[in-house]
């Protein structure tokens, strides 16, 4: 008898295993449900519901502080509604919330979503209709899934067809506005089991991470939106919060990020996005219009990208992790930080890098567009896009400033001053006029260079601008300065929160402090403002000022309606050239580090960097210490120090170095992109190098540096 049982036993375990193991792997497999599992754990909350309880209004669901019929184009009232309701849900299912199953909650979370349903507030702002509301919807409606009591099927089908309705088609948009609206394909695919409608909403995702010419990720690293405007920061936040959000959903599943589109997302975030981010506060030329809105160049938030390419990209978790903890304000500005040194040649950028400070540049030319100021904000903008610079060491020395900027002295930037601050001929994706624009790099070092004209609005103004990075020192170089506006031209070297202690300034070996409340214009030899030095090495007549400026939020976004007066503490230094200036020239190096007179006057005598041209032809430094040559040629040029020499038949930005350790490598540029052949003769004591420099057959990469290892004959 038990001969028999036993095999009999034994078939009717496996069958039962067989069930069980079935039943396991369809429940693993319905991935509509496990992605549901994983946005509702993204997006899990607490909220306090209490106050916004007591402007609910029984009778029909609304609420009666908001403004239903507001068509207002940016902080658009209506969406207060949603976002309610949406804390509403959330109370009403989190077992910890003293809401959670309660039955009359539950019925004003019906009602409210069918007064909005009925209402169907609408705005002159697609951004609110096709992406902010039904993000918001999508996921409260995923979350209330696991309800006690479920949304009325009638209810959740009518506004998920008005979520398709509404929401828009992703393919027919580009960059970060694509991956946003292809988010809530997702949370609608998921409810309403549409395998179809899921695929193509991650195809939309995944589709914007490639190198292109168009909006998006750019071939130099670089990230464009609304046309060919760099959006390092805004857009580029937005494409990175939906990519790494979703790649997070779908990892493990069929829908897995591809290993070649994780890459390039890696990369752009380690070696662009996260390198404009000084501790926790982003440079203010990187962010595009968002840079008017308050507490925006805080990044602190975008910890949350980075923490989730910890798990998504582990062979950089060491570098995510310590850029986490610098944005959660865990460890110093300078933690863990490498130097690097990057032109982006598509986005007229270059970013310098160094443990101890940040320095960038922004330009525009006729490749690029102008910084924009569209909805109403960003409205003083216009000569942030002319070579403006950000200086910065803790990463927070321009955070709040912008109300009260005085926005004709834009740090960098030379120009009229201005009564008024012009606007550009559109609010969007107004180009450059400069056709020079662009730099050498090597990675740890480079040459920056900018013909700076515009004629527009009385400006009538332009200059030869360029910028030479190193180590422990930026120099910077105008010539060619001339104008025939009305009103004094100026180059603003800096203009950010003044810090506790008084500015100390050398004016004829004499140290001064400045007191809150001074200014003076003078030949200073040098200024120290907050541990970063000024050196002034070809004099010229400096302005320098400690005092408190006032101004408000509206002014530079009409979108905010704070027009109450605030007031800030604020450091200004930078050159008077005066009206109609004609070839007039500047010169200063900004030297981070330096916090004393004691040692900026021990910088001054090492006297390590020379300057060896600075005009409309050449501009050229030497740094000593480096054994480091950088020139930029405006023409076809000769330049000679010593027993080096160096001419080149074209315009062109280059690099020499590893002269007197005989082994010396010359990387060279084209800022105008030309694509044109470019020669360049080389003499080191008597030895000569002949380069015949072809640019990439390919346009994309026409402002791109190549490196070249010298070959010698005897003359």
């Amino acid at each position: 008898m038990k001969t028999y049982c036993l095999p009999l036993i034994i078939l009717l375990i496996a069958i039962c295993s067989g069930k069980q193991a079935y039943a396991e792997s369809t429940a693993n497999n319905d991935e509509f449900e496990t992605l549901m599992q994983k946005i509702r754990k993204d997006f899990a909350a607490n909220p306090s519901i209490d106050e916004i309880l007591k402007e609910y209004n029984d009778k029909d669901g609304s609420f009666a502080d908001v403004d239903y019929a507001s068509i207002q184009r940016t902080n658009w009232p209506p969406l207060v509604h949603i976002d309610r309701i949406y804390d509403f849900v959330f109370a009403y299912t989190n077992p910890q919330n003293k809401y959670y199953k309660d039955n009359a909650l539950y019925e004003k979370i019906v009602k409210g979503l069918e007064f909005w349903h009925q209402r169907n507030p609408w705005c002159h702002n697609w951004w609110y209709n096709q992406i902010a509301e039904p993000q918001k919807l999508g996921v409260l409606l995923i979350q209330m899934r696991t309800g006690a009591r479920q949304i009325p099927a009638d209810l959740e089908k009518r506004i998920l067809d008005r979520i398709r309705t509404d929401g828009g088609d992703p393919a027919k948009w580009t960059g970060a506005n694509r991956t946003d609206i292809a988010l809530h394909w997702i949370y609608r695919s998921c409810l309403s089991r549409n395998e179809a409608d899921l695929k193509k909403a991650l195809e939309n995702v995944y589709n914007p991470i490639v190198y292109t010419t168009e909006e998006g990720f750019q071939y130099d690293n670089s990230y464009f939106q609304h046309g060919r405007q760099l959006y390092i920061g805004g857009y580029g936040d937005e494409i990175l919060k939906g990519i790494t959000q979703v790649a997070m959903y779908t990892k493990g599943t069929q829908y897995a990020l591809p290993k070649d589109k994780l890459d390039i997302v890696s990369k752009f975030m380690r070696e662009t996005y996260y390198r404009t981010i000084r501790g926790q506060y982003m440079l203010f030329d990187a962010m595009g219009r968002s840079v008017s809105r308050p507490g925006v160049p805080n990044k602190s938030a975008t910890a949350l990208f980075a923490s989730r390419m910890i798990e998504l990209d582990p062979q950089h978790k060491d570098e995510y992790k310590a850029i986490v903890e610098r944005l959660q304000g865990k460890k110093p500005a300078e933690y863990q930080v490498t130097p690097s040194h990057t032109h982006y040649f598509k986005g007229d950028y270059t970013l310098h890098v160094r443990p101890t400070y940040t320095f960038d540049v922004r330009m525009t030319s006729t490749r690029t567009s102008r910084l924009e100021y569209g909805n109403g904000e960003n409205l003083k903008t216009y000569f942030v896009s002319d070579g403006c610079t950000n200086i910065v060491r803790r990463g927070n020395e321009y955070d709040g400033i912008f109300p009260v900027w005085n926005w004709t002295r834009i740090p960098g930037v030379t120009a009229p001053q201005l009564d008024s601050i012009p606007f550009a001929i559109s609010d969007w994706q107004t180009p450059g006029t400069s056709t020079f624009a662009g730099g050498v790099s090597d990675s740890l070092y480079g040459a920056t260079a900018y013909v700076y004209t515009d004629n527009y609005k009385g400006i009538n103004t332009g200059a030869h601008k360029a910028w030479f990075f190193f180590d422990d020192e930026v120099v910077c170089l105008g010539s060619g300065i001339s104008s025939t506006s009305e009103s004094e031209v100026q180059t603003t070297v800096n203009q950010c929160l003044a810090s506790t202690d008084e500015p100390l300034y050398a004016y004829d070996k004499q140290v001064s402090s400045l007191s809150l409340g001074q200014e003076r214009s003078a030949g200073i030899d040098w200024a120290v403002h907050d541990n970063i030095g000024y050196l002034f090495p070809e004099g010229g007549t400096i302005f320098i000022s400690h005092k408190n400026q006032s101004g408000n939020w509206y002014a530079i976004n009409n979108s905010i309606n704070r027009k109450e007066n605030i007031q800030k503490k604020v450091f200004t230094i930078g050159f008077e050239h005066g009206k109609h200036p004609q070839n007039a020239t500047y010169a200063y190096i900004v030297v981070p580090g330096k916090g004393t007179a004691s040692e900026m006057q021990a910088y001054q005598k090492a006297d390590n960097v020379r300057i060896l041209s600075n005009t409309k032809q050449i501009q050229a430094v030497c740094n000593r210490s480096l054994n480091l040559y950088q020139a930029i040629f405006y023409q076809p040029g000769e330049l000679a120090d010593g027993n080096f020499k160096v001419k080149t038949d074209k315009p062109c930005a280059l690099m020499v170095k590893k002269i007197s350790g005989g082994k010396p490598v010359l990387h060279v540029a084209d800022p105008g992109q030309t694509g044109q052949s470019i020669r360049i003769d080389i003499t080191v004591s008597g030895k000569k190098y002949s380069i015949e420099h072809h640019p990439s057959t390919d346009p994309i990469y026409a402002g791109a540096t190549t490196a070249y290892n010298f070959q010698f004959t005897e003359n």
